[in-house]
This record gives structure tokens, sequence and C-alpha cells, in this order.
């Protein structure tokens, strides 16, 4: 049950893109990592890929495993590089001193293809009907430059109003500052906007700073008996419906 409060009154619908709408195929990874001789559980990448969220968030609640590597410098590489090679480094128990090497070409290959490409059933229906209604829906996301090409090969580009993507407005989450090119956009003021993610230390803080209503998507349960006062929610979707049940 959403509680009333987180939904009523919202104009406008900020999205994260990954682990919000289109999911990180953690299977891909694994084949990835096992083509190399790599050993690697998805259950264990998943859990690692909690602890370096909550690394992120620098309070003690996780670990994040950060390496240099070639690519760290490239738009969206630095956050990209420390998820990646902790899930390498404590999900799959990768030598270490193989990191790196593994972080480059699971690069090639995001860049290639997404790792984030999985869109959750039923998830455009509900946006179409939310926007019906008129509420806006944009994505506000730390991505690579990319994202609007990758959801337009996804089929999901004209669900959204707006596509805010870090590399290419130059802000990047938690600066409160990249939800303004959603907000200024519409012309839709902080307190009818509602946030979705699934980063504390990226989505909740940012939209809180922002002055934005927040709701956490945690369908991994990376965040077991943390930050109780973030709103949980399972989806997209489920968002979408009580807001439209309000209009």
């Amino acid at each position: 049950m959403i509680d009333r409060a987180l939904v009523e009154r919202v104009d406008l619908l900020c999205l994260d893109a990954g682990n919000t709408v289109i999911f990180l195929d953690h299977a891909r990874i694994a084949r990835f990592l096992e083509s190399r001789g790599v050993d690697a559980e998805i259950d264990a990448l998943i859990q690692a890929e909690g602890s370096a969220k909550r690394g992120l968030a620098g309070d003690g609640s996780g670990e994040v495993v950060a390496f240099s590597w070639p690519h760290e410098r490239e738009p969206g590489g630095a956050e990209w590089g420390k998820v990646m090679g902790t899930i390498m480094a404590l999900g799959a128990r990768a030598p270490r001193e193989r990191v790196p090497e593994l972080l480059a070409a699971l690069w090639e290959e995001h860049l290639r293809f997404n790792l984030y490409s999985r869109v959750p059933e039923g998830l455009p229906a509900a946006i179409s009907r939310l926007r019906s209604a008129g509420v806006k829906v944009a994505i506000i996301s730390n991505s690579e430059g990319r994202l609007a090409s990758l959801f337009e090969e996804l089929g999901i580009l004209a669900c959204f109003d707006r596509v805010v993507d870090s590399s290419v407005v130059g802000v990047a989450k938690p600066d409160p500052r990249i939800f303004s090119f959603a907000t200024e956009a519409f012309g839709i003021s902080p307190d009818r906007t509602l946030h979705l993610g699934d980063t504390f230390a990226t989505d909740i803080a940012g939209a809180r700073a922002a002055g934005i209503r927040t709701a956490l998507i945690d369908p991994f349960l990376h965040y077991p008996g943390l930050y109780l006062d973030v709103p949980r929610v399972d989806s997209v979707a489920q968002v979408s419906d009580a807001i439209l049940a309000l209009r």
C-alpha cells in the first residue's frame, strides 16, 4: 500500500533509469565473466551490487572496491566502474589484479549494448496512462550520454516527456541542479514533483536537496533495515497507477 501523501498532487514524475526503468542484466555479466574464466553466481553479483550502492552513501553500510582502469574518466565511467568493479571483486571474487582489464572489456560491451536493458512488463502502458492524465514523466539519470539512443533502441523513448542524461547536461546526481532540467522545463514546482530511484546516495539525497519528494525502488533488497524514513515502492507502474487514482 502506497501512502497517499507520497502520490497526491504530483504533476511531474521523475525517474532514475538504471534499476528503475531499465534493469541491470546480471546474467549477462555472469556470462561475460565466465567466458573469461571467472566463476560467477547471479545471487552473489546482486549482493555485491547492493554493497556498492550502500558504499556510495559513505555511511559505512556497504563497501565500494575502487580500481584505476582505462575508461574511468570517460562520461559516466567513474560511478559505473565503482559498481561493476565491486560486483567483480566481491561478487565474483575475480583476482583484483585482473579487474581493471575486465572492467575495460565489460565497458566496451556496455557501450555496444547497455548492461541496463531489461524493461519491466507493463511499465510503458502504466506511464502512458499517467501521461494521458496530464502528468509529465521525465528521466533523471547519471549516464554515459547515450541514454536517449538506448531508449529508442528499446522502444521506450516515446514513453517520456524528457530524458535528462548527466553526461549531456553536465550535472550529475546528487547535485540537485540536475532536477531543474525537468522542473523548470515544464514549469512545475519541486513540491509537485516525485522522484523514484534505486540508489540512496544519488537519487534520494539529490532529490531531497532539490526539495522533491522521493521513494526508493529496492527490488533486490539492497537496503535491509536502512533509511527507514524513505518510502519504499515496488515499481514505477505501481506508483503511476497510484498517482492516476488521485487525479
